[in-house]
């Protein structure tokens, strides 16, 4: 239940932001109107790292100043349970699950590379689970283009906070890294 109402907090904490963001991007007549006029959309696929080992997600950003972006991301992956069968095979497959990443994220920088930190989680779904939501710190380099239909390109850190298995969940196979690679619009 507490994590429901997380995710809810945070929509309506980006619905908010969002409002600011074109306030203030109005109001910065005398930019640089090509950084003004960059793709705030982008749809990525994430490779490891957000829970998941394969992932496909949608990113809205919000303009704030030239050199800040506000981003919130939502998607859809997979991952498996973590296993390690040293002496022979495993005596039954690995379970499979169905996640939802999602973030929030400030970015800071110049034209097209900008270092990003910011709060994450993944709800875990189609699997049994002793924890349903996994929370984490999220830090990284990204790098978004001036002009749509071009690559947008992301690399992450994910540094746990829960400790109670493998890499910090006690069920599937939490990568504290990733990688994600994209078309922006």
């Amino acid at each position: 239940m507490y994590c429901y109402r997380l995710i809810l907090l945070s929509i309506f904490f980006c619905f908010g932001i969002e409002l600011k963001a074109q306030e203030n991007s109005i109001s910065q007549i005398g930019e640089v109107q090509n950084v003004l006029d960059r793709p705030l959309n982008n749809i990525s696929l994430n490779i490891l790292g957000d829970a998941s080992i394969l992932s496909i997600n949608f990113e809205k950003q919000y303009l704030v100043r030239k050199s800040f972006i506000l981003t919130t991301k939502f998607g859809l992956g997979y991952n498996q349970e973590f296993r390690l069968c040293i002496f022979g095979p495993c005596s039954s497959p690995a379970e499979n699950y169905i996640t939802i990443p999602h973030h929030f994220t400030a970015n800071l920088g110049n034209k097209r590379s900008f270092f990003e930190i910011g709060l994450g989680g993944t709800i875990l779904l189609y699997g049994e689970t002793s924890d349903p939501y996994i929370f984490y710190p999220i830090i990284g380099y990204r790098f978004l283009p001036l002009k749509s239909n071009n690559l947008n390109f992301r690399l992450y850190f994910l540094p746990p906070i829960q400790f109670d298995g493998p890499f910090g969940h006690p069920e599937i196979a939490f990568i504290p890294l990733g990688a994600s690679i994209g078309i922006s619009f």
